[in-house]
């Protein structure tokens, strides 16, 4: 089994965890916790695809396993120990620990693993009021340290919430989710091609804070519309979203196409090219590859990318007929028919 440079510095330390009842949560990447020994093992995992899939691994019957949006005390209470992998976004980070730490009982033992270039050296100076960190091990760029919790913290959702606007609309958005801190450009390019002529049942791959789903419904708000995101918290944002403005929509969660049982007269996307740090076009993949199993026969996919990335093979591959059809200095968006 080949471990990350974050799981590895843990697996080196393993000794700390052997009488620990270990709660694991954050950036998880691989199954360390399924391996690791300890006296007790559970796991959080906000990514739906990385909670199916470390269900199906063969040495996971006496771990407790979670999909949920927040931590809950009644989650965490039975713990003494909380494991937090780093992400590569500070603010994520801070909501996602000031979350787990207002569960926790007073001396629980925090362990936070990650890589510098993500900013967890920042931990200690963030968390200084409820945590004095000390480290345990750092190597390969990567670095593990431990404190105890000395004090109990307040946690309001409330807090993180970041609004933006858009035509008199709504957006609200968390930590983590795209498009947090303003509406991405990408999507306002895509979303500059919507007019009152889309019709019928249409579907919102990767939601995100809903912003593509209220422009839908802005110029059609007659279409049956459904949204799906792999993340939980993308799928609260996009709830928040609808919910503020009065707007109804199906909320499915899912890994692409993984729980859609319909088909679609049109299906939208702004899909993620990075994973973390680095260039990923495999949701971009999946969405073109696939969606001819999911649109009707007139049916048409539609989505933005930016302007380094080439998809007209793949389109040509698997639609009758494709087209450019917006393009700016950064983004271009194409449509595709089946025929």
């Amino acid at each position: 089994m080949l471990f990350s440079k974050n799981s590895q510095l843990i697996l080196r330390n393993s000794v700390m965890f052997e009488t620990k009842k270990v709660f694991f949560t954050g950036n998880i990447k691989d199954n360390l916790p399924a391996y690791l020994l300890t006296y007790k093992t559970k796991i959080n995992f906000q990514k739906y695809t990385d909670y199916i899939n470390f269900q199906k691994q063969k040495n996971v019957k006496n771990i407790y396993i979670y999909n949920n949006f927040l931590v809950s005390k009644k989650i965490i209470q039975d713990c003494n120990t909380v494991v937090y992998y780093w992400p590569k976004s500070k603010d994520e980070a801070k909501f996602q620990v000031m979350n787990i730490i207002s569960c926790c009982t007073i001396n629980t033992l925090i362990f936070i693993v990650g890589n510098n270039s993500c900013g967890v050296k920042s931990a200690s100076l963030i968390l200084k009021d409820w945590i004095d960190f000390k480290i345990i091990d750092k190597a390969r760029h990567s670095i593990l340290i431990m404190g105890f919790l000395k004090k109990t913290v307040k946690f309001k959702i409330e807090d993180f919430f970041k609004i933006h606007t858009w035509k008199g609309f709504y957006i609200k958005s968390l930590p983590g989710v795209f498009g947090y801190k303003k509406i991405d450009e990408g999507s306002q390019l895509l979303a500059s091609t919507f007019s009152k002529n889309i019709k019928g049942k249409v579907l919102d791959i990767g939601s995100g804070t809903g912003f593509l789903s209220v422009c839908l419904l802005y110029f059609s708000p007659n279409i049956d519309l459904t949204l799906t995101d792999n993340s939980i918290v993308a799928l609260k944002c996009s709830k928040e979203t609808l919910d503020i403005n009065q707007l109804k929509a199906k909320i499915i969660i899912s890994d692409v196409y993984s729980n859609i049982l319909e088909k679609f007269d049109l299906i939208v996307s702004n899909p993620p090219f990075h994973k973390d740090l680095k260039v990923n076009f495999n949701v971009a993949k999946k969405i073109i590859l696939h969606a001819k199993n999911f649109l009707n026969k007139q049916g048409e996919l539609r989505f933005v990318t930016n302007n380094n990335n080439s998809c007209e093979i793949l389109l040509r591959q698997n639609f009758k007929k494709y087209s450019l059809i917006e393009k700016n200095n950064k983004y271009k968006v194409y449509q595709a028919f089946l025929k």
